[in-house]
């Protein structure tokens, strides 16, 4: 069973996005965050880590497992937006030593539901990081309302005006351009 994970390092800004009384701490059972699961302060800190398209690497993880809070991949996927994240941080994976035709088929195969394991490991990476940012930003703000407020205003999304497709060649496009 696959699981993602948060780690002992986030705890506290973990604690600080959630208003559960599943947690064991006293800032997570008190109102503070707009996040009532685990798993989804964990969707957000991934969503964060994927809009700066810099995950941790993998080297630089933490590799203790003392204090890990892992979400099991039943409770994980309920999240919305989780399997959608899951498929992007799969497409997004870049690897120099690769031509665009091993990469195209190593991103496809990753999303394969065999391959939920490396998924989450992939994301685990982009979630650091998202909690990484939240946690170095934190002192900026108030209250965690406004870091994540903040998070959401300062971090520059792709927008698709900014991407040249002049070079796309679909050959399906062929088929809306027919006369019947």
């Amino acid at each position: 069973m696959a699981s993602v994970n948060i780690h002992a390092e986030h705890r506290d800004i973990l604690d600080a996005l959630i208003t559960s009384r599943k947690t064991s701490s006293v800032a997570g059972s008190t109102k503070t965050g707009p996040f009532h699961e685990q798993r989804d302060a964990y969707v957000f800190a991934a969503s964060i880590g994927l809009a700066l398209r810099n995950p941790t690497p993998a080297d630089k993880m933490p590799t203790s497992r003392k204090g890990l809070t892992p979400i099991r991949d039943s409770v994980f996927l309920g999240a919305d937006g989780a399997p959608q994240l899951c498929h992007a941080i799969a497409l997004l994976d870049e690897r120099e030593e690769e031509n665009l035709g091993q990469a195209l088929a190593r991103q496809l195969s990753l999303i394969a539901p065999a391959e939920q394991a490396t998924q989450f490991e992939l994301l685990d990476r982009y979630a650091h990081a998202g909690f990484s940012w939240l946690e170095k930003h934190k002192g900026d703000e108030s209250t965690v309302r406004d870091l994540i407020l903040t998070a959401i205003d300062q971090i520059e999304r792709v927008s698709m005006d900014e991407i040249d497709t002049t070079g796309v060649s679909d050959p399906l496009l062929d088929l809306f351009d027919m006369k019947l």
